[in-house]
């Protein structure tokens, strides 16, 4: 089976899904603009977090303490 990921507008999501339906696929997930936009920005701050660690095992960026974190330093 294959996956195929695509954005369609909402108001086409119904005739989209019975087409599926009718071939023998299934729908996995479905997203608003709104969710979507909300796992983006998870994934980026995700991904500037591993960065951050990144930099900090190269020495290019200072590694804080505990009590500066909570501190908020």
């Amino acid at each position: 089976m294959t996956i195929i990921t695509i954005q369609v507008p909402g108001k086409a999501k119904s005739k989209l899904s019975a087409i599926v339906k009718e071939l023998g696929g299934e729908i996995i997930s479905v997203s608003t603009d709104r969710q979507a936009s909300k796992k983006e920005k998870l994934l980026n701050e995700i991904k500037q977090g591993l960065k951050e660690v990144k930099n900090i095992r190269e020495g290019k960026t200072k590694s804080y303490s505990m009590f500066e974190l909570l501190d908020g330093k």
